[in-house]
């Protein structure tokens, strides 16, 4: 939550376009690669309190969801940030040359608005997982 709403919104009105794509490519990769070893953690922990106390469909829900984080991240860092990455530099080298490509301008949006998606994911499966915690 603090990198989606409060670093990014900052850099982005604080840095000039160039520089915030520079610093905003080095935070996201490593953003998601602390979602996906926290998901890690989280499923392995989830998994031994089942051991432990037994399965039970808390644990079976709590053990999809962070299945469904952790795909989410991987995916996220990666097919997904080096797809956007090389199409934002093909859009950037067409503005340069005053001729930018709808349809290629089109598939990066969507692939923003899908990594969007896919944190938005995240972020309520993580607070549905705060919220059920104390069932552990």
């Amino acid at each position: 939550m603090l990198l989606s709403f409060v670093v990014a919104p900052i850099l982005a009105k604080n840095l000039e376009r160039e520089p915030f794509g520079k610093v905003v490519r080095q935070l996201f990769p490593a953003y998601y690669a602390l979602g996906m070893s926290a998901a890690a953690a989280g499923l392995l922990s989830v998994t031994s309190l089942a051991i432990i106390r037994g399965l039970s469909p808390s644990f079976l829900v709590a053990a999809g969801i962070w299945l469904v984080i952790l795909a989410a991240e991987s995916y996220c860092r990666s097919p997904l940030t080096p797809q956007s990455n090389a199409m934002r530099d093909r859009l950037k080298e067409q503005e340069q040359r005053g001729a930018v490509d709808v349809q290629l301008k089109a598939a990066w949006n969507r692939l923003h608005q899908r990594s969007i998606y896919l944190n938005s994911i995240v972020l309520v499966g993580g607070l549905w997982l705060l919220g059920v915690a104390r069932q552990f």
